[in-house]
């Protein structure tokens, strides 16, 4: 079908985003667009009877109308493997030029209309379309090593990054808060880094603006994962009294409103989404999931993790096989990819092998020729402490590892939110929780409703 407007439908899929926060910082007056958004749209609190309550997992349930037990999706960087359609290959397939822009775990494009730019943390899959290549690999390598003191990007990477974002809509307002952000971390007296996130989402709000404009397609997705984000570094720091160790006040003041700063972020780019698709268009808010508290970790003072410093080299120590790539994913986790089920076996023995002070120091888990791999250490760990494999040989822990710091303050929890603004459809509050099934097919059934008949002037 074709339609009438250049934008029909916009999926904001705004990762774990909670929705008594939204409620909230909604009569708390902060979030003009989302309070614009949900009194016009039909209002759902959305659920999932998936086991494993992980984002790639609710994403790709929502995505394929199918539960996780259908879909077999338990890791990022899985798109690769996923063999039901997805909501754009039927959006795609019925005619409808169609953009996905960082929704997680994507597979390829498999139709001419459907133009595909993978999330981050995608290795497995690339762009369907060269253009956005450039975009892609800075953003990943960025994203995959936010917490490696030791990773630097190379300054032509980042020459071409910035090239690409010049001829790709970069608007003044976010290249000054780029521009006010590198000056803030350098001569502030507050922990910066945090905003990188939303400066991200604010980058690639320009890049999914412009191919609106270029490309216009009738259906276009945009991911976030700001929010989700703060919430599992800040959740202790926006609600301290739920919390056995309270952060110090010097952490109060650089990271307590660091939640809410990322809603009011977002609030700006509902509101242009809803003055893009206009009265005749449609928008549709999904979370997949939210978050709460998590206090499972205040008995050892919350959740410490260290990830690897450069894994080529630690892949040189434990004796891995020849060839082998590492791909990071969340925080400290990590696939490594073999040439063969056999060499990927064998990877998980020699990590079996390490241990430092008694413990162990690998969690692992094989899929094939790729092994999801991860320090086990949840604490801070002394300064001299050895690691050694079977053999005997010993070396340094922090040679080959970094401290992340303190994580999942928050834990994910199956409810979302799910907001549907669509011509003909009133604003109403549903109480009964609706399955993401369900609400995937929802979405596939908007672009069939016509906006009413308007009497002729």
């Amino acid at each position: 079908m074709t339609s009438e407007s250049s934008n029909k439908l916009i999926v904001l899929e705004f990762n774990e985003l909670c929705p008594p926060l939204l409620d909230k910082l909604m009569a708390k007056g902060v979030l003009p667009n989302f309070q614009r958004l949900y009194d016009q749209s039909e209002v759902y609190v959305s659920t999932t009877s998936d086991e494993s309550l992980e984002p790639w997992v609710q994403w790709v349930s929502y995505h394929t109308a199918r539960p996780q037990s259908v879909h077999g999706v338990n890791e990022l960087d899985q798109g690769h493997c996923i063999t039901l359609p997805q909501l754009w290959d039927h959006f795609a397939e019925a005619g409808n030029e169609t953009l996905v822009f960082g929704a997680m775990n994507a597979g390829p494009s498999r139709n001419e209309r459907l133009t595909i730019v993978p999330d981050p943390w995608s290795r497995q899959v690339a762009p369907s379309d060269k253009e956005f290549a450039v975009f892609h690999d800075f953003v990943s390598h960025n994203v995959a090593e936010h917490t490696n003191p030791d990773a630097q990007s190379g300054a032509r990477q980042a020459l071409a990054f910035g090239r690409f974002l010049m001829s790709h809509g970069l608007s003044p307002g976010t290249l000054g808060r780029a521009v006010a952000q590198v000056l803030l971390e350098k001569i502030g007296r507050r922990d910066r880094r945090w905003h990188r996130a939303t400066i991200l989402d604010l980058l690639s709000w320009d890049v999914f603006k412009h191919a609106l404009r270029k490309r216009q397609p009738q259906v276009a997705f945009f991911f976030a994962n700001s929010v989700a984000f703060y919430q599992h570094r800040f959740w202790r720091h926006m609600a301290a009294e739920d919390y056995a160790n309270r952060p110090a006040p010097a952490e109060m003041a650089a990271y307590g409103k660091a939640i809410e700063t990322g809603y009011r972020a977002l609030d700006s780019l509902v509101g242009e989404a809803l003055d893009i698709v206009g009265e005749s268009g449609s928008v549709v808010l999904v979370t997949a999931l939210s978050q709460e508290a998590n206090l499972k970790y205040e008995d050892i003072g919350g959740k410490f993790v260290h990830r690897p410093r450069d894994f080529q080299k630690l892949f040189a120590w434990l004796g891995a096989a020849s060839g082998a790539t590492a791909e990071p994913v969340m925080t400290h986790q990590a696939w490594a990819s073999f040439k063969s089920d056999a060499d990927a076996a064998a990877f998980g023995e020699l990590l079996d092998g390490v241990t430092a002070g008694g413990a162990a120091v690998f969690s692992w888990r094989r899929d094939g020729a790729r092994v999801m791999f991860w320090c086990a250490f949840i604490r801070p760990v002394a300064d001299d402490m050895k690691m050694q494999d079977r053999s005997g040989r010993s070396t340094a822990f922090t040679e080959f590892f970094a401290p992340v710091g303190y994580v999942n303050n928050s834990q994910h929890h199956p409810e979302g939110a799910f907001w549907v603004k669509s011509p003909g459809r009133p604003h109403r509050v549903e109480l009964t929780r609706l399955p993401l099934e369900t609400a995937a097919t929802l979405t596939m059934g908007l672009l069939d409703e016509r906006p009413p008949a308007r009497d002729a002037a």
